[in-house]
């Protein structure tokens, strides 16, 4: 799948295995937590670094350009590389 320069596909990142006490990561109202599932043809860049398929970005939850699809019944997002708000 061949997708826009302007966005990038994103699921639901998931919560790394604790053993012992667990913690729960505070979430934010407006700030979505996703890892990269597919990057467009061209180098997508966060300040001077380079986006990689796997790596868990942070972006805006509720932006009117995220759009919401279901693939392989796993929801996932594409969203604006403006909305790109930091990688973790």
């Amino acid at each position: 799948m061949e997708i826009s320069s302007t966005r990038v596909l994103v699921k639901k990142a998931k919560q790394p295995i604790q053993e012992g006490f667990k913690t729960v990561e505070p979430t934010d109202d407006f700030v979505y937590k996703g890892e990269i599932v597919k990057l467009p043809g061209e180098p997508v860049y966060v300040s001077n670094r380079q986006l990689l398929i796997g790596d868990v970005v942070l972006f805006a939850k509720y932006s009117p350009d995220t759009v919401e699809i279901d693939i392989e019944s796993e929801k996932m997002k594409f969203i604006s590389r403006a909305d790109i708000l930091a990688v973790q």
